[in-house]
């Protein structure tokens, strides 16, 4: 399995539409083949910074979504533009 991770901290005025904007998502990725979860988390800062989790089958599947139009609407519609991007390998649980 692999996960992939965004962390990103939204200017303070743009926290709850930002979390709004989440509660509401369109859920396409749910559909792609591989895909296996999504959260999204808040941390308790002032600023607070957000984590993007989803969980894949393997990296293809990753990689198949991140070429599809669904991902780009998805980046073009985005306010975390400067946001760090992991991807890791489960390794135990």
């Amino acid at each position: 399995m692999i996960v992939a991770i965004s962390r990103f901290r939204p200017p303070p005025a743009d926290t709850e539409r930002l979390v709004e904007q989440f509660q509401a998502r369109t859920r396409a990725v749910d559909g792609h083949p591989g895909f296996l979860g999504l959260e999204v988390l808040r941390s308790f800062e002032p600023t607070p910074e957000f984590l993007l989790v989803t969980r894949w089958a393997d990296r293809d599947a990753l990689r198949a979504y991140m070429k599809s139009e669904d991902f780009r609407t998805v980046k073009a519609q985005s306010t975390a533009q400067d946001a760090s991007f992991a991807m890791y390998e489960l390794v135990a649980s």
